[in-house]
């Protein structure tokens, strides 16, 4: 049930992004679901290699390496990445809208003094 609540909230969010700088919604809200379910699946790839490469294959049945603490540190770096994955394309549609704002109809034959 929290997955679907992730699902709505990162599409929520990223689709209301997308409306504001006046790009496709579908597009933006894949972008950030990729963002957060890549990161969640890069970091168990990599720390299941690592629990192989230090036990080797026996050491994997091992309770201790499934716990909700690992699960719960691979949700947050995946809530981090797609914090950060949103951060960026903020900045990048802020600078999308300054340099639509000053390559206008109205500033055509105006020179820019610096």
């Amino acid at each position: 049930m929290i997955g679907i609540v992730f699902i709505y909230w990162i599409w929520k969010s990223f689709s209301d992004l997308a409306n504001e700088y006046n790009k496709n919604k579908w597009t933006y809200a894949l972008i950030g679901l990729a963002s957060y379910y890549g990161t969640t699946l890069v970091a168990g790839v990599i720390y299941g290699a690592c629990v192989v490469f230090i036990n080797g294959v026996e050491g994997v049945n091992d309770e201790n390496y499934n716990s909700i603490g690992w699960n719960l540190l691979f949700v947050l770096l995946g809530g981090l990445v797609c914090y950060g994955v949103y951060s960026l394309l903020k900045s990048k549609g802020e600078k999308e809208r300054e340099l639509s704002r000053k390559e206008g109809i109205d500033s055509i034959g105006v020179t820019e003094e610096n």
